[in-house]
C-alpha cells in the first residue's frame, strides 16, 4: 500500500486564499458580501479551523476581506488606482 504524503496546512491555505481570491475577482462573492462561517468553510474544503484562519488572514492582508470580530468577515470593494501621485 503506498503512502500518501500528508499536505502541510501552509498548501491548503494557499489554496483556500486562491479559491476564495478568484471568487472575490470575479464577484461570485461582492463587495459587502458575508464570507461563510469558519465552520461552514471548514465542511465545505475539508480543512481545519488553522488553515481557515491562515487564509482569512492573508485575505485581510491583501486588502480582499475584513473580519468584525463576533459579526463575521466581509469581501471588501475592489481596490482602485492609487489617487497619490507625485507631480
Amino acid at each position: 500500500m503506498a503512502v500518501v504524503p500528508r499536505r502541510r496546512s501552509r498548501g491548503l491555505a494557499h489554496g483556500l486564499v486562491d479559491d476564495l481570491g478568484e471568487k472575490i475577482r470575479s464577484q461570485q462573492l461582492r463587495a459587502g458580501d458575508k464570507l461563510p462561517t469558519e465552520s461552514a468553510i471548514m465542511q465545505v474544503y475539508g480543512v481545519s479551523r488553522t488553515v481557515v484562519r491562515e487564509a482569512l488572514s492573508k485575505l485581510q492582508a491583501a486588502g480582499l476581506v475584513e473580519t468584525h470580530h463576533g459579526v463575521g468577515t466581509f469581501v471588501l470593494a475592489p481596490k482602485t488606482e492609487s489617487s497619490f501621485y507625485i507631480a
